[in-house]
């Protein structure tokens, strides 16, 4: 009887501990991307072209370090522009573009240590590859700049489930200035649905 009693206890005790215990997660994100400042000069238009992956693993029950890839691109249809490169100027409806390109790593803080709600904070350091284009009419002009970037981060992770979640997330991304392009910045609104282990 006794050694059964042992058994037990330690059989709900290994279950407890292995369905409490979180090690890692990757999310895939859905991104509504929102320009600001030098961004927003060259294209102001919200856009809902983006995705994020992230891989994140805890190091205790409140810290996980990891990484975030993605993509987000912004869009603008302009009237009657004028586009000068070196020496030729041409005057028409530019179709801008803005491709960005995010690698980071990442760092994030939650602020419980279980529960179905989790707020967090999170930190990303790195860079962004900004390909900008203008088209006008067959005339097509595109750089990439490679920048190294910040990104903060607030959000909420839903858990419903011990392996699956949610999470809501607003970060904030800014590449600083380079030889070649003042720094962009770009305000992120994602949607994400996280697989746990």
């Amino acid at each position: 009887m006794k050694k059964s009693i042992i058994v037990v206890v330690l059989l709900v005790t290994f279950i407890a501990a292995t369905t409490q215990a979180q090690t890692s997660f990757f999310s895939t994100n859905y991104s509504v991307s929102i320009p600001t400042g030098n961004t927003a000069d060259f294209i102001d238009q919200v856009s809902g072209r983006g995705i994020k992956v992230e891989y994140q693993r805890f190091i205790n029950r409140n810290i996980a370090l990891g990484g975030e890839l993605g993509s987000y691109t912004l869009y603008k249809k302009e009237e009657n522009k004028v586009y000068t490169e070196g020496s030729a100027s041409l005057s028409g409806i530019q179709y801008r573009y803005q491709n960005n390109y995010p690698i980071l790593l990442t760092g994030t803080y939650f602020a419980n240590e279980t529960g179905m709600f989790r707020p967090y904070a999170g930190l990303g350091i790195g860079t962004i590859a900004h390909d900008k284009r203008i088209d006008m009419g067959i005339f097509s002009s595109e750089k990439t700049y490679w920048l190294f970037a910040l990104r903060p981060e607030l959000g909420v992770l839903y858990r419903p489930a011990q392996y699956i979640g949610f999470k809501l997330g607003a970060k904030y991304y800014q590449s600083f200035s380079g030889k070649e392009i003042d720094g962009q910045s770009t305000i992120g609104l994602d949607l994400g649905i996280v697989f746990i282990r």
